[in-house]
């Protein structure tokens, strides 16, 4: 093989080797969200979680785009970057399913409870209202199931993330690329 070729990846595969340490992050991330009600300190790290996200998917992109020699065209960068939030969520669903169903069997009720707790100290005017709704849709089993919880998460993580991608496609291109002489 001459200097001039190379071998570039699927943006299919390289979203999924990106996706398994953003699964992990993405599962960070839901531990974290999951544990504010106990754990105060959790709510500024979550925080911080959440705006890591456009960060870490711009580098996966930008890493692909300077493997490539600048040649990935947007629609493949995109296209990674929506493989990398679906393989990611998928790992992501997959613990917190896992999780709620099979380690904490309670973890949804004991955050209903959480939920009416923090409305119960609150003063505004919708708390009572709030309180009530949650303990209704609790004692008449209305409460989703941790499959339910997944679907949707998935559904979210892809939706919002094939969005980001699209923008952080469009910025990882923006800097262009040039060939570092050996």
């Amino acid at each position: 093989m001459d200097n001039n070729q190379y071998i570039t990846s699927s943006p299919y595969r390289r979203g999924a080797v990106y996706g398994v340490p953003f699964g992990l992050y993405l599962t960070a991330l839901f531990f974290a969200i999951s544990y504010t009600f106990d754990i105060p300190l959790l709510g500024p790290v979550s925080f911080l979680l959440m705006l890591g996200v456009p960060f870490m998917i711009y580098g996966f992109l930008r890493r692909s785009f300077v493997e490539d020699r600048g040649t990935t065209i947007y629609s493949s960068l995109w296209m990674e970057g929506i493989a990398i939030f679906f393989f990611g969520g998928m790992l992501a669903t997959l613990v917190s399913v896992v999780y709620m169903r099979w380690i904490e069997p309670d973890f949804i009720n004991s955050r209903i409870d959480a939920m009416i707790e923090l409305y119960s100290q609150a003063e505004f005017s919708r708390s009572r209202e709030a309180i009530d709704i949650l303990t209704r849709a609790r004692d008449q089993n209305l409460i989703p199931k941790p499959i339910d919880i997944a679907v949707d998460m998935l559904w979210f993580i892809v939706f919002t993330g094939s969005l980001l991608s699209m923008l952080m496609a469009l910025l990882a291109r923006a800097r262009g690329y040039k060939l570092k002489n050996k």
